[in-house]
């Protein structure tokens, strides 16, 4: 499978921004960790016991280490139109939530059909009224039925952001389905 000009260049750039992403994140640990040592440092010399041993103890029983907190892409794929492989956006996958973000040049209007009868109503309101039987059932916690924000500028989506998609099947239908719904809106523009 060969891939245009356009999609090797997007890929490129994409590369670039995860890996200064993790510089960016792993400069961010090293401040902390320095910040800590400081802070520890000034409490000894003031004759007080360090942060870790005055902390209350339901503090210091986190679940996970200040890294894992951070979550991290699982994975990344491309939102392409199937007949020309024009790239309308991405999708940036982790493990309870998918972030949607259209393409720099794709402006799509949160009113331009069939984004919320089709995408919205249909796909993740459907979603949310299965996962809230599942929950009247006992299968489901109230915690883990799906949820959806729309992040907008003047009506133009900028961000899709899907928790709780919990499973491989959901997160194929979101990405399949977006992917017609920004087809659709496109036609719809005239594009």
């Amino acid at each position: 499978m060969s891939y245009t000009e356009d999609e090797i260049k997007r890929a490129a750039e994409l590369k670039l921004w995860i890996e200064k992403r993790i510089a960016d994140l792993e400069s961010e640990i090293t401040r902390l960790k320095e910040t800590l040592t400081f802070i520890d440092s000034i409490l000894r010399k003031g004759s007080f016991k360090s942060a870790v041993e005055i902390a209350p103890q339901a503090i210091l029983k986190q679940e996970k280490p200040v890294t894992e907190l951070i979550e991290s892409v699982k994975e990344e794929r491309a939102l392409v139109r199937p007949k020309d492989g024009f790239i309308l956006g991405r999708a940036l996958i982790f493990n309870k939530s998918i972030e949607i973000v259209p393409a720099n040049d794709v402006s799509l209007n949160v009113d331009t059909p069939p984004f919320k009868s089709f995408f919205i109503n249909r796909i993740l309101e459907g979603m949310r009224n299965k996962d809230f039987e599942n929950v009247s059932k006992g299968i489901l916690g109230e915690n883990e039925v799906i949820n959806y924000e729309i992040k907008d500028e003047n009506g133009i989506i900028k961000k899709i952001v899907i928790k709780n998609y919990r499973d491989k099947d959901r997160l194929n239908e979101i990405i399949n389905t977006v992917i017609w719904t920004f087809v659709r809106m496109l036609e719809k523009k005239g594009q």
